[in-house]
């Protein structure tokens, strides 16, 4: 329990040292020079310093804030949709941001909204401040626009000039829609929201869960494939030799509340991929962490493994240094943290 606690301790502070003075976090720390944020990985350390509000609630709503003011409107997206975000690079000097410049881009609309409504659902958990939440209403409908956006019959496309239906995208998706759902249920429905968007949210997750299992599970493989196209034909042929996306993407069935962990088909997905991939010892084709592999194990019971990981990685993270990115540490993080909760 000892380097559990060290982790999330250690994890967290790291995290929390990156924020730059306007808020956000970048996916690498620097005191001067130019650093990417990329809101998406943003949203991971987010959901990790949740883990400990009374330290670092006020960090993360300073994020919140960063975040909604850097929602595009339908004239500055490039594919005309409100509410999306760009990447960033932000210029700091000695510690302070001295200039933000838009990439004018972004990896995908779907997951990046999905996640922050993610974000937003545990704020409101982890410190009862509903007030925030209550305030940006208007914004939050124009981040909820922005994740159906891209709905293509029964799943979404990554972003509207790409036109991938992923199943790592559409897991984010999922659960994206369950924490809004429970938004706008519990607290911004009885302030005055919409409950059009409430059952929206909560229709969408239930229609996107069905297309996952109805058309991206094959059975006869026993695997999910990892994309489809905008017709649903298979867009990329699955392996489990294929690190990412295919056995990766298995994963994400767990991590997103799809799979129960006790399920058959959960613990049969993770057995595979515990087969051919040796991910406590970061032997994976490249040179990441994938915490998202441990908080896997974390999600699954699997302290044996997962212990393996922690050793490696507190071994290998002293120096906090590329290729970590904030959104691999803000995962080991959270799953040392779930360990914590079990004990």
């Amino acid at each position: 329990m000892q380097l559990l606690q060290k982790i999330v301790d250690t994890e967290n502070a790291w995290l929390a040292s990156m924020q730059l003075d306007n808020g956000a976090f970048p996916m690498t720390p620097t005191t001067s020079g130019t650093v990417k944020v990329t809101p998406y990985f943003s949203d991971f350390a987010a959901l990790s310093l949740l883990n400990q509000p009374e330290q670092y609630a006020g960090a993360v709503k300073k994020y919140m804030e960063w975040h909604f003011d850097h929602l595009n409107t339908a004239q500055q997206d490039y594919n005309r949709v409100d509410g999306t975000i760009y990447d960033y690079n932000i210029s700091v000097s000695n510690g302070k941001v001295t200039g933000e410049t838009s990439l004018g881009s972004y990896d995908s609309t779907d997951s990046y909204a999905a996640m922050f409504l993610i974000v937003l659902q545990k704020y409101v958990e982890k410190t009862g401040d509903t007030a925030y939440v209550i305030s940006r209403t208007a914004d939050i409908e124009r981040i909820v626009n922005a994740l159906f956006a891209t709905m293509s019959g029964d799943l979404t496309l990554a972003k509207p000039d790409y036109a991938i239906k992923y199943l790592m995208d559409n897991c984010e998706v999922y659960e994206g829609m369950v924490a809004g759902a429970k938004l706008y249920k519990d607290t911004l429905v009885p302030a005055g929201g919409s409950s059009a968007t409430r059952d929206k949210l909560a229709n969408g997750a239930e229609t996107v869960k069905n297309a996952i299992e109805n058309r991206m599970w094959s059975a006869k493989g026993g695997y999910y494939h990892p994309a489809l196209g905008a017709d649903n034909a298979v867009a990329w042929n699955f392996s489990w030799n294929d690190y990412y996306p295919s056995a990766t993407s298995q994963t994400f069935l767990i991590l997103h509340g799809l799979l129960d962990p006790s399920s058959d088909r959960a613990k049969s997905l993770y057995d595979k991929f515990c087969q051919y991939v040796d991910w406590e010892n970061f032997n994976h084709p490249d040179t990441f962490y994938w915490g998202s592999n441990v908080l896997t194990a974390a999600m699954m019971g699997d302290y044996t493994s997962a212990k393996v990981y922690f050793t490696n990685y507190e071994r290998v993270m002293k120096r906090h240094a590329y290729p970590l990115y904030n959104a691999d540490a803000a995962r080991v993080c959270m799953a040392a943290y779930l360990f914590l909760e079990m004990a």
